[in-house]
C-alpha cells in the first residue's frame, strides 16, 4: 500500500508551473490563489508544508492557528523577519533562502557604492538643471572618490557580503568584514564582538550593510556608530531599512545632499532568473524527502514585521 504524501501549500504565484511539478513527485500540492473560502479552511489543518515569498495576507493569526500539523516552513524570500514567528508551533522548522540572491544583490550594492563615492547622481541632477559650471578639471577631480586602496567594511558576511568584498577586492579595495560566524577568507580581515564592530566603522573609508534583520541588528547603526565613522564614509545599506537608525543618520548628516535611494529592486532582479525558486523548491524537497533541510534559522534571534 503506497504511502501517504505530505501536503503542501504554495502561498505565491512566483512558483512555476514546472517547480510545482517538482513539488509534486513528493507531495499533494496547493496553491492559495486556488484554494479560498471553505476550501482553506478544509486543508489548514492538513498542511504539512508551507512555501511562501512574503508572508500571505491569508494566513492571520487566526488561519494559522488551526494550522495545527504544520512542520516545515521555506521562505523564498532571503530574509524571514515577515514570517510570524510568535503565531508557529516551537516545533515548526523554518528556513531562509540565504544565498539565492547573493551575487545580484551584491552588484547592486556595488552600483550605490559607485554612485556615491563618485557623486554621479549629485552631478547629474547638477548638469541637469543648468547648475553645473565649468571649474578646473582638478578641482572637479577632488569631489569624486578613489576606491582603490580604500577600506571597505562589510557587516555580515554571508553570501552577499562574500560577493561584494570578491568585486571589491577587484577594485583593490582592503576588505573588512564583521561577523559572527564567518569563515576565513582569502583577502579579508575578519572581526566580531562590539570592539570588532567599532574598529571595522572607525577604520572604513566605506561601509555596506548586509545583516539580516534580527533582535541584535535592529538599528545596529545609530548615532553613536555613526559618531565614530569617517566624516567621508560612505554608507550603503543594502540589507532590511531598519538595520539603520534613520532619524540618528539625518541628524548625523544635516540635510543628506549626497543620499541616493531606489526602490527595493536588487532582490527581484535576482528573483527574475528563477534561481532563487529553484533553491527554495530545492530545499523543500529535501524535508520531503526525510533530509534535513538547509538555511534553517533560530526564530529566538528574529523580529517580525507581520501585522495581523
Amino acid at each position: 500500500m503506497a504511502s501517504t504524501k505530505p501536503n503542501l501549500l504554495v502561498g505565491t504565484d512566483v512558483v512555476d508551473r514546472k517547480n510545482i511539478e517538482r513539488l509534486s513527485e513528493h507531495s499533494k500540492v496547493y496553491t492559495l490563489a486556488n484554494t479560498t473560502g471553505d476550501d482553506l479552511e478544509r486543508i489548514l489543518p492538513i498542511v504539512d508544508v508551507l512555501l511562501v515569498f512574503s508572508w500571505p495576507r491569508e494566513l492571520t493569526s487566526e488561519n494559522l492557528q488551526k494550522m495545527s500539523g504544520l512542520k516545515f516552513v521555506q521562505s523564498i524570500l532571503a530574509g524571514v523577519n515577515h514570517i510570524p514567528f510568535a503565531n508557529l508551533n516551537k516545533n515548526v522548522i523554518v528556513s531562509s533562502n540565504a544565498g539565492a540572491y547573493s551575487d545580484e544583490v551584491a552588484e547592486y550594492a556595488l552600483a550605490l557604492l559607485l554612485s556615491a563615492a563618485k557623486r554621479i547622481v549629485e552631478l547629474h541632477v547638477s548638469l541637469r538643471e543648468e547648475k553645473w559650471t565649468l571649474r578646473r578639471t582638478l578641482d572637479a577631480g577632488t569631489e569624486v572618490t578613489i576606491l582603490r586602496d580604500k577600506v571597505l567594511g562589510i557587516l555580515g558576511f554571508g553570501g552577499i557580503g562574500t560577493s561584494v568584498a570578491r568585486t571589491a577586492r577587484g577594485f583593490g579595495m582592503l576588505v573588512y568584514a564583521y561577523s559572527r560566524r564567518a569563515k576565513p577568507a582569502k583577502g579579508v580581515k575578519i572581526f566580531d564582538g562590539e570592539d570588532g564592530l567599532s574598529s571595522v566603522l572607525r577604520e572604513s573609508d566605506a561601509v555596506v550593510l548586509a545583516l539580516p534583520l534580527t533582535n541584535q541588528t535592529t538599528r545596529i547603526i545609530n548615532r553613536e556608530r555613526l559618531s565614530v565613522m569617517k566624516n567621508t564614509c560612505v554608507l550603503v545599506n543594502i540589507a532590511r531599512g531598519e538595520l539603520v537608525d534613520e532619524k540618528a543618520l539625518y541628524d548625523q548628516l544635516l540635510s543628506l545632499p549626497n543620499f541616493i535611494g531606489t526602490p527595493h529592486v536588487s532582490g527581484p532582479s535576482g528573483l527574475a532568473t528563477g534561481r532563487p525558486v529553484q533553491l527554495a523548491v530545492g530545499n523543500t524537497i529535501r524535508f520531503l524527502k526525510g533530509l534535513r533541510p538547509q538555511n534553517i534559522v533560530d526564530p529566538r534571534e528574529y523580529v517580525t514585521s507581520y501585522p495581523y
